[in-house]
């Protein structure tokens, strides 16, 4: 098998999207995700659906994080910003998305659990589902959260450069030349703006 090669474009706006969210959350919780298609579910080859999971999933962290604030009596600031990349799978040559999402660590600093519908991984399966129209109970298993994908960065400590380091690694097999679509007239690679 041949080495992957790696989009350096990519890899720099990776790193831009985490130094922004660093900088404005000193501690951020990473979280690497793939977000998957049923079987028989008819896509096209635009980017509506992953479109319309971050938009469901902002509106989700902002309810979640208003509704966190008032418990705690705190008034902390959330955001959610994400990477995401489409891929064509080698066997079965369907899309499907590898994903990052950063947020304040304050509000989140896991996934949470999964059978909970107010957890971070319940509020991106609801998500994922509300984006492609189907029933929650049954298809929230097409959301993948990847081993160790959990990587909390903190400025503040000494080993940051390590976290850092880490993250960006496990990142580069998201800008991997390989099974990405650049000639279909789609965008391959979608990230918050600052």
């Amino acid at each position: 098998m041949k080495p992957y090669t790696y989009n350096a474009q990519y890899q720099q706006a990776f790193s831009d999207v985490i130094n922004d969210a660093v900088q404005e959350f000193p501690r951020t919780l990473a979280l690497r995700i793939d977000l998957h298609f049923p079987a028989d579910y008819q896509y096209g080859d635009s980017n509506k659906e992953i479109t319309r999971f971050i938009e469901s999933l902002k509106a989700k962290v902002k309810v979640a994080s208003k509704n966190k604030n008032h418990d705690w009596e705190r008034n902390w600031h959330n955001r959610l910003r994400y990477i995401w990349v489409r891929e064509i799978g080698e066997l079965n040559h369907r899309k499907h998305y590898h994903v990052l999402l950063l947020l304040n660590k304050d509000f989140y600093w896991s996934a949470g659990h999964f059978g909970s519908t107010t957890s971070l991984a319940g509020l991106i399966q609801q998500a994922w589902c509300s984006a492609l129209g189907i029933e929650l109970a049954q298809y929230k298993g097409l959301v993948h959260f990847t081993k160790n994908g959990i990587y909390v960065l903190n400025v503040n400590k000494r080993e940051y450069l390590q976290q850092l380091a880490n993250l960006q690694g496990r990142l580069d097999y998201l800008a991997k030349d390989h099974t990405k679509s650049y000639h279909d007239g789609y965008r391959s690679i979608g990230m918050s703006r600052r």
